[in-house]
């Protein structure tokens, strides 16, 4: 990681002493070298996905084997590669690529739940079951990698410090080189079983029963335990050992470490986009990303055993057949540009200004830098389609103006001036947006009666529009029309109710309304008298006027005036009357039954069934002030129905 820190550093400051050097011009691509040498520092993630063979035909006579399943974690990796690459074509954008690839690889190979039970003779010719069981076979692995890159490249400079590169192809391997370390280590147990010999005696044979027999001689530590379960079972092999016996307790390998190469090459990928930063013409320092992608054959050793005896060891990458190799992260490097370049003809920099309105074509672009009153013409698409080439003769101050432009994605902007070309980067011009600054909605005049209407101001006066909307849910008709002089339009025959998905549409511009709600007044109810308790008809005179003390109550979920209150509601009339400049007004409330915005448009109607009583009554309408407050404020709990009765409420107040 130390070199990889001093590699970076040296290639930073050789990059700045160099670009130090340069012009800090702007040259599009097809004005700059052909010629490229690229040197990256890549450093990141790294996996592999391992593939063994089957190594149980290699201990004779298996009983209870599980030798694992090999996998790999903890993998990073790092290195470089340089690479020198052409480009072709009149805009140089597309090229290829050759160099070397050097990369490290680290990580763990880990083999889990290895157990194998096989039959063994130990020195003295005795027959056995020789049980082996690993603990933490782990290899922390070093892979070296060395490759030939040969990939296309793409490069696109895009302003005078950015822009965008990406190399993407085959990958040669030359030498996949594996340093293994291990921190295995294995318990040996032996099991022998004993049989009458032909002269009488005793003979030792397998015992191949998936579990021996009870009449077996263990040296294991399951069975040592069972039977001495305070006994020292280190001290017990250890003498076992000394015997000649094949056993052990955590013993590790004689040797640690080693190699192991794959013994096939392959083709492999490799994928390296990045941005550019671009000090000069010359030199580049790129930011990206890699992932190179590298699958690997390999001869797994003949008869090979993880282990066969205590000490012995066969690192796991010798029995690996197939390895599929990523790697992944960061790459930091630098690219010099060398070779012959044009002197080019250049758009210093460029102006744009969007149309007045939505849908008009008076939009213009600016190209500034070029040669003064010389012939230009100006070739660019507009979202992608190809119009009329520009002419125009450029102005003495360098300047050239594009005209009569609709908004969207300029691309391709290329001035042409007898043979030389300038380019500039993409332009896009935005369309004003047209809104509804405002809507004005009116209720409709009765129950049942369709004459409400509503007022969109802010569209363009004199367009043709279409409104769409849904009511209570349901689409209705398009609304068509055409915008007045005062940039408003209205909708009218409308029908008391929820009016959503507001959209006008003019050309090929929209704007978005705000939902609204129109409710017509709500007709008075004779029928159903309140019980006494709730009729207010104490009229008290204060020093700035007349207020009606007590409330006009409502029944449960009810907006109707009953013949009960209408004394009260008589008497607050002719005060009205009295004083012609007097106002009065009203303020409804609910209980707290129903949500919030339920109660809410409750008492709005609630006041608004007084008012138009009043009105009923010869008071004028502008003299009538009414307030909704909804289950706010209440004057008694609401957890009886009584007090949710004295909550049910409408209050007046008349000023002088």
């Amino acid at each position: 990681m130390k070199k990889l820190i001093f590699l970076l550093a040296a290639a930073y400051g050789t990059v700045l002493a160099i670009a130090q050097e340069s012009k800090h011009s702007y040259h599009a691509d097809s004005l700059l070298s052909r010629w490229v040498i690229d040197i990256n520092l890549l450093g990141g993630g790294a996996s592999q996905a391992f593939t063994s063979a089957n190594t149980d035909a290699n201990y004779p006579n298996t009983l209870n084997t599980n030798t694992g399943q090999l996998k790999y974690r903890n993998g990073y990796s790092y290195g470089g590669d340089a690479q020198l690459g052409f480009f072709f074509g009149k805009k140089r954008h597309f090229g290829i690529g050759a160099g070397i690839l050097y990369m490290q690889q680290n990580g763990d190979a880990i083999l889990n739940d290895y157990h194998t039970e096989y039959q063994a003779t130990d020195g003295a010719g005795n027959i056995y079951r020789q049980v082996v069981t690993g603990n933490d076979v782990r290899e922390q692995v070093i892979s070296t990698n060395i490759n030939i890159p040969l990939v296309p490249k793409y490069k696109n400079r895009f302003s005078k410090h950015w822009g965008f590169t990406a190399d993407a192809g085959a990958l040669f391997n030359l030498q996949m080189k594996n340093a293994y370390t291990t921190y295995a280590n294995f318990d040996y147990g032996a099991i022998y079983k004993f049989a009458q010999s032909s002269d009488g005696g005793t003979v030792s044979v397998y015992d191949n029963a998936p579990v021996a027999s009870s009449n077996d001689w263990f040296i294991t530590k399951g069975e040592f335990l069972k039977n001495n379960p305070n006994g020292n079972y280190q001290a017990y092999v250890d003498a076992k050992r000394l015997l000649g016996y094949n056993v052990g307790e955590g013993l590790s390998p004689g040797t640690r470490t080693g190699n192991t190469n794959y013994t096939t090459g392959s083709v492999g990928f490799i994928l390296q986009p990045s941005f550019a930063y671009y000090l000069s013409d010359n030199v580049a320092l790129n930011f990206g990303v890699y992932y190179m992608f590298q699958p690997f054959k390999n001869n797994a050793q003949g008869g090979y055993r993880l282990t066969d005896g205590m000490g012995t060891y066969s690192s796991t990458m010798n029995n690996v057949t197939a390895s599929v190799n990523q790697q992944y992260g960061i790459n930091v490097g630098v690219r010099f540009l060398f070779g012959k370049k044009q002197v080019p003809l250049v758009i210093t920099s460029s102006d744009k200004f969007a149309p007045t309105q939505c849908g008009l074509c008076d939009g213009s672009i600016i190209l500034h830098g070029l040669l003064p009153n010389e012939p230009v013409t100006v070739d660019y698409s507009l979202n992608g389609a190809q119009p009329t080439e520009y002419a125009a003769t450029v102005q003495p101050d360098g300047a050239v103006k594009i005209s009569n432009l609709c908004a969207g994605n300029y691309t391709g902007v290329t001035a042409k001036i007898k043979r030389k070309k300038a380019a500039t980067a993409d332009i896009m011009i935005a369309a004003p947006v047209m809104t509804i600054s405002s809507q004005r909605p009116s209720n409709p005049s009765a129950k049942g009666v369709c004459d409400g209407s509503v007022t969109f101001n802010g569209l363009y006066a004199g367009k043709a529009v279409s409104i769409n909307y849904n009511l209570n849910g349901a689409p209705q008709p398009v609304f068509t029309g055409v915008v007045g002089v005062n940039n408003a339009v209205n909708i009218g025959a409308l029908c008391e109710g929820a009016y959503t998905g507001v959209v006008a549409t003019s050309g090929t511009c929209s704007a978005n309304g705000k939902d609204f709600t129109l409710t017509a007044p709500v007709p008075v109810d004779t029928a159903k008298p309140l019980p006494e308790s709730e009729v207010a008809t104490t009229i008290t005179r204060t020093r700035n006027g007349v207020n009606i003390s007590k409330p006009i109550l409502f029944d449960f979920d009810k907006s109707t005036i009953h013949k009960s209150s209408y004394a009260e509601l008589n008497e607050a009339a002719r005060e009205m009357k009295k004083d012609k400049k007097s106002t009065i007004t009203i303020d409804a409330y609910t209980d707290k039954i129903g949500t919030k915005e339920y109660n809410q448009a409750l008492s709005v109607r609630r006041a608004e069934a007084v008012k138009d009583y009043l009105i009923r009554k010869g008071i004028s309408a502008h003299r009538l002030k009414i307030k909704g407050f909804g289950e706010k404020y209440p004057v008694a709990p609401n957890n009886t129905a009584e007090g949710r009765a004295e909550d049910r409420r409408a209050t007046m107040e008349i000023k002088k």
